[in-house]
């Protein structure tokens, strides 16, 4: 492999700077650290044939997924975030666009009514709640997002998909009638200043319909494109006890999470209001987040010479975040044998992650994932790297710094 190509520096590059990253159904729902679905296209068209099984272990919002079914492979997807599982759910299903627009009709139609009903003091809603809702939501919003939840819970039908479809709506609803900081940073969730919630007053009714209308043309565009006959399947699981067969996989794409939760993407905090909005306890967002990769803190022992240095360089300043950082390595390194035991021989996994600092200390996952791949069993063929221009995530967290460039590392199962 040249130098040139090292670099990423191929006829077709790595970059994708002005790319359309949000076409069809990859536009339906914001979700963190986003694989753009240029490099998850690229990937597969170049490391698999047609009808190949493609599985994404940290499917996020399901991207690779997508693109998957687009280039004529099935794929799996796992994640352990409930509410990614079914972004992931509605972004690749084959939804029939007539059926769908029926039960739009149906949904708008009766929250509109109700919404009225409520406004002109005639209907008084059940009230949705948990702890803390106030200090997202104004009361108000309250009030009307319970109506429309009420609406859709009572319009379920049989077709788990089209159920799946209206509660991603409701999220994007509930986000964008929350009093989240969104011009701060999308994926960092923080209040609005005061000065600026006393002037926000969202329009609940008109937000829901805009968001079924946009997703609803996403979907049908997607079913109207989607190549018949390749399969989808989503598994809400852990990708360090893997269930799928092993040597089943023909190829795998996937970014895995930088770091752990509390020190880099908050994916359960981006989540959490979406999460206990459809149901969940706050018990069970809590048990969900200390089951992510490094949640639960395990003790040192050598795994790599590659973690050992780094561990003892962090330890230096920070004795617990040092054992934060192994624990997530410790759980990351068993996802690889994992991935490493259901891939067929001959066959690759494309793993895109970026680098970061702790304690200030620089933490290469470039280098930590091609060592604990290698002792999973893998071979490192090469690594690209590219800017991020598109990937959305904070480029400096209230806790650690992430590097600005990302590893496209290439590995094979001899």
């Amino acid at each position: 492999m040249s130098t040139r190509q090292n670099l990423g520096l191929t006829d077709e590059g790595w970059e994708y700077a002005t790319a359309d990253t949000q076409y069809h159904v990859h536009g339906i729902h914001p979700y963190p650290a986003r694989m753009i679905p240029q490099i998850a296209n690229r990937l597969i068209r170049e490391r698999s044939k047609e009808g190949a099984t493609v599985l994404d272990p940290f499917c996020g919002s399901g991207s690779v997924l997508v693109e998957a079914l687009l280039l004529k492979r099935n794929c799996i997807g796992v994640d352990i975030n409930p509410l990614a599982v079914l972004i992931a759910k509605v972004k690749t299903a084959a939804i029939e666009p007539q059926r769908l627009e029926l039960s739009a009709y149906s949904i708008l139609n009766e929250a509109r009514q109700n919404i009225k009903l409520y406004r002109q003091g005639e209907l008084k809603p059940n009230v949705f709640y948990f702890k803390n809702l106030f200090h997202w939501f104004k009361k108000t919003v309250v009030s009307e997002l319970s109506i429309v939840k009420e609406v859709i819970d009572r319009n379920k039908i049989e077709d788990e998909n089209i159920n799946n479809f209206f509660s991603v709506c409701f999220s994007l609803t509930l986000r964008k009638a929350s009093n989240i900081a969104f011009e701060d940073n999308p994926y960092f969730i923080r209040t609005k200043p005061i000065k600026d919630l006393e002037k926000h007053n969202p329009d609940v009714m008109r937000i829901f319909e805009n968001m079924v209308k946009n997703s609803l043309a996403r979907s049908c565009e997607f079913y109207n494109i989607r190549p018949k006959g390749f399969i989808c399947r989503i598994l809400e699981a852990d990708t360090r006890s893997l269930p799928i067969e092993s040597d089943s996989i023909d190829l795998i794409v996937t970014s895995p999470p930088y770091g752990e939760e509390s020190h880099t993407m908050s994916y359960s905090r981006f989540s959490k209001l979406s999460l206990l909005w459809m149901g969940m306890s706050a018990t069970q967002v809590n048990r969900y987040t200390m089951n992510t990769l490094g949640g639960k803190t395990t003790h040192y022992r050598l795994i790599s010479s590659a973690l050992d240095s780094t561990y003892k360089k962090i330890a230096e300043k920070n004795v617990e975040r040092a054992k934060e950082v192994f624990s997530f390595f410790n759980d990351y390194g068993r996802c690889l044998q994992n991935l490493f035991r259901v891939l067929r021989n001959d066959s690759y996994a494309c793993i895109v992650i970026g680098d970061r600092s702790a304690s200030g200390v620089p933490v290469s996952n470039e280098i930590l994932t091609r060592e604990l791949a290698e002792i999973a069993g893998f071979k490192h063929e090469t690594t690209y790297q590219r800017d991020i221009p598109k990937k959305v995530l904070p480029r400096r967290d209230y806790k650690v710094e992430l590097i600005n460039k990302e590893n496209i590392i290439i590995l094979k199962k001899p």
